[in-house]
């Protein structure tokens, strides 16, 4: 399921989608085991770590650099 929301790292209007597991650990870790994970979406742009809770943007922030989806030219180059 994703949603349409505006994304600011991308400066425009993006698809959103639910945080994975990993996601939501990885916030958990960086703001506390008690923060509240279950609403938050990440914009699905190649390469933005954007994630925002469903209404309120400003409390949004950027996951750790291993989740960052790499672009399509660097994950086919050769080692």
């Amino acid at each position: 399921m994703t949603t349409s929301r505006m994304c600011p790292t991308c400066r425009s209007r993006q698809d959103f989608r639910k945080l994975n597991d990993a996601e939501k650990a990885a916030v958990r870790e960086e703001k506390g085991p008690r923060h509240f994970v279950h609403d938050l979406w990440r914009c699905t742009a190649k390469g933005c770590l954007w994630y925002q809770p469903y209404f309120r943007q400003g409390d949004g922030g950027i996951l750790p650099e291993k989740f960052r989806e790499k672009k399509d030219e660097e994950a086919a180059a050769p080692e």
